[in-house]
């Protein structure tokens, strides 16, 4: 009886390496959304910049850039690096990967309670899939006094 115990915990003691092995897991591939690795850098400039405003039904054009709205001069450089969950991080800013399509990504920061909309889009190469131009547009919003003030800022980068 001790001979047959003996036998069963040799052999038992030979697979438990080998089940080891096989339960350890492959490493993790790196995160890829809409064909850009999770902390890809690109670097674009600032080749247009519209900011408007419409206090009530007055519209102020151009309209300095409100305050927690990132604000860019054209001609200066802006680095873009995709963040950890996939969002568009920017100086200033951070927005949400939303979806790829085949020349384009798409980010949004949808409206919650006291925040504002923003969006993104990356413009990319149709045959490499690598970054051509990235468009971002912020909107703010509030009302002073009854009085409805709506922000728009745009910029296109190349």
């Amino acid at each position: 009886m001790r001979t047959i115990v003996l036998q069963l915990f040799a052999i038992c003691a030979l697979f438990i390496p080998f089940h080891q092995v096989e339960a350890a897991k492959a490493p993790k591939p790196p995160a890829v959304f809409g064909q850009f690795p999770v902390g890809k850098t690109f670097t674009f400039t600032v080749t247009s910049k519209l900011s408007s405003a419409t206090v009530g039904t007055q519209v102020i054009d151009p309209a300095p850039v409100p305050k927690g709205v990132p604000s860019f001069v054209v001609g200066q450089q802006v680095t873009f690096t995709i963040g950890k969950k996939g969002e568009l991080k920017g100086p200033g800013f951070s927005i949400l990967y939303n979806a790829d399509g085949v020349t384009a990504n798409t980010y949004v920061n949808k409206p919650k309670k006291g925040a504002s909309p923003t969006v993104a889009t990356v413009h990319k190469n149709l045959t490499t899939g690598e970054p051509t131009a990235v468009s971002l547009s912020f909107f703010t919003f509030k009302i002073a006094k009854r009085i409805p003030t709506v922000n728009t800022v745009t910029y296109v980068l190349q």
